[in-house]
């Protein structure tokens, strides 16, 4: 008999501690288009200082997207495109509010 050790690892960055508040906290929202159409897509967030990844999910069905728990630093958002293998848009010098 094989026992396989699992662990889960939670979505949001568990390094990520100093940058997630246990509130809401600030947050940072957007909307990702391509020639003004709406892409509903993946989003992950990252700090800018590291590039460390904080978070990753996915917009809504109209390409809108919401990163809370922050504290006050800056960060960058890659959308990245769900049929091609581009980045859609890359959102520079966020700061949540």
């Amino acid at each position: 008999m094989m026992l396989i050790n699992l662990q889960v690892i939670p979505a949001i960055n568990a390094n990520a501690d100093a940058i997630l508040t246990s509130d809401k906290g600030l947050s940072i929202k957007g909307q990702v288009k391509e020639e003004s159409i709406a892409i509903p897509c993946r989003v992950r967030l990252h700090e800018k200082i590291t590039g460390r990844i904080i978070a990753d999910k996915s917009t809504d069905s109209n390409g809108f997207f919401e990163f809370d728990h922050l504290n006050l630093t800056t960060f960058y958002a890659i959308a990245y495109h769900p049929i091609s293998n581009y980045n859609a848009l890359i959102f520079d010098n966020l700061i949540p509010k």
